[in-house]
This record gives C-alpha cells, structure tokens and sequence, in this order.
C-alpha cells in the first residue's frame, strides 16, 4: 500500500499571518466573554416591579445573624441587615454590576460587592463603582414582641 501526496498551491501559512489569526481569534473570544459577563443577564433578581413580601422569624437559626448589629442574611434574592445604629434594611442581593451576591460591611455602614468592590449606601446608591445603577430598596417592618421582619415593597 502506497500513499499519494497530492501537490497544493500555497500549502504554508506565512508565519505571522498564521500568529496574526490565532491573536485575533484570542481576542475576539476574550471580547465576548467579557461582554457577556457584563451584559445584565436574566437573573431570578427581584425587579421592582414584583412583588414582594415575606417574614423572617427571629427566633430561626439561619436569620440569628439579623440580631446583631452589623448582622446580615440573604433570603429571596433580598440582603437584610441591622445597621450599626440598629436600624433593618433591605436591598436586592446581587450587584447591579454583574450580579454577585452582596456582604454587607457594618464598619462603613455600606453593602459591598466582593468581586468588582462596587459599594452601596444602606439607601441602595451607589458609592464606589464600576456599578452604576442602584440597587431596588425594600420596606421593612420589625415586630420584636412576635421575633419577625417583614420585608415588603
């Protein structure tokens, strides 16, 4: 068995044309993906425009941290936390920016975004970018006799 080589017109890529390709081909890839990752993605956030309310219960082991000052939880998309003054807010939970999960920093009184740095006032403002919008502000009622927070918009 024999193998035939056909002879082709122009078989080699000059060198930099084919580093030229490969380095556009890169880019547009990392291009995308980074726009992608910016663009506002169909989140399960909260919009205003839904409707929202529900009670947490004090007295519950997972909203134990809301008893502190400076204590915060994450419940339906929604970070709730008491201030340093003792006051509850409510704000949506996920950066305006690209959706990460806030923390709440009692220290500056401020909700803070761990991947970008993005912080928002207790208002829902932004303070500190790259967010630019910001984020959608909840009502919240405490009833200390029954141990809940109701937060609703």
């Amino acid at each position: 068995m024999e193998t035939t080589l056909y002879p082709m017109d122009n078989a080699a890529m000059p060198r930099h044309e084919f580093f030229r390709l490969v380095g556009t081909s890169i880019g547009v890839i990392l291009l995308t993906r980074c726009t992608a990752g910016c663009s506002r993605q169909g989140n399960e956030d909260p919009t205003p425009s839904q409707k929202i309310d529900f009670t947490l219960r004090l007295d519950d082991k997972i909203n134990e941290n809301l008893l502190v000052k400076g204590g915060y939880v994450v419940a339906d998309n929604i970070i709730i936390a008491q201030t340093k003054d003792g006051k509850y807010v409510a704000v949506s939970a996920k950066c305006t920016h690209q959706g990460t999960i806030l923390t709440y920093k009692s220290v500056e009184n401020q909700f803070y975004c761990p991947l970008h740095l993005s912080r928002f006032d207790t208002a829902g403002k932004v303070i500190v970018g790259p967010a630019t919008l910001p984020l959608t502000v909840y009502s919240v009622d405490s009833n200390f006799s029954a141990g809940t927070i109701r937060v609703h918009n």
